[in-house]
Parts: structure tokens; sequence; C-alpha cells
């Protein structure tokens, strides 16, 4: 079952105003495999309800390192396969990027975020 399951639109009032839903979470390469035999069946299962008018896409950023790193996605050795999904509202498609690394690279890299946490937007600069 895919964990850290986040509603970018709870966590958010500007996203949540906006007409598309926009979701992250997190699953091990097995998971993605059957993830991709059956994404309806498995965003049924986090919570994220799609219609049957809308079609789902998903790209895979890393296809490749993700295949070679995991053996054909059977293997799990500290591989996660993050997924970033929007759409749905007003829209019928619901788009998923999926993106795999080392549990390693978990905090590993420097951010420079665009706006506080406690803000809900980056402020415009004055001119």
């Amino acid at each position: 079952m895919p964990r850290l399951i986040v509603d970018l639109s709870a966590r958010s009032e500007i996203i949540r105003e906006e007409p598309y839903d926009l979701h992250f979470w997190e699953m091990t390469p097995r998971e993605a495999l059957a993830f991709l035999r059956d994404p309806r069946k498995m965003l049924t299962q986090i919570g994220i309800q799609i219609p049957a008018k809308c079609r789902v896409e998903t790209v895979i950023e890393n296809h490749d390192w993700i295949s070679e790193a995991t053996s054909g996605f059977a293997k799990a050795n500290g591989t996660i396969v993050c997924n970033v999904g929007g759409g749905n509202v007003a829209r019928d498609v619901y788009r998923i990027s999926m993106y795999g690394h080392r549990h390693e690279d978990v905090g590993r890299f420097r951010k420079k975020l665009l706006h506080s946490p406690d803000d809900q937007e980056r402020r415009a600069k004055r001119r």
C-alpha cells in the first residue's frame, strides 16, 4: 500500500480553490508495477476517486534508472517511487509523474523554498 499520501489541496488554501486535485504519494517498485497494471485500483485504495470518463496518464521520469536499479521493478533495495498526480476536477484527465530515487536521497538535498511553510504563497516583489 502506498504511503506518505499527501493531499496538497488540503495543505494549501490556494490549491484547494483551483479546479483540479493535486496529490503526492510514495510506493515501492513492486507497488509501482502493480499501479502501472491497474492505476484506477491503486488510486481508489489511496482515496483518489477517478470517474470512468476521466483518463489516467502516467509519465515515468527515470524509467530506465528505476528498471535497472530494481531488476525490472522486482526488488525494493532502498528504491522509492515518488508520485505527483493532479487533475480530474474540471478536467477529464488525471496526470501522474513518477520519479524513482534511493531512500538515502530523502533529506539529502537542500531546497530553496519560494516562501515560508507558514505562508500560503510567495509575496510579489515590488518594483
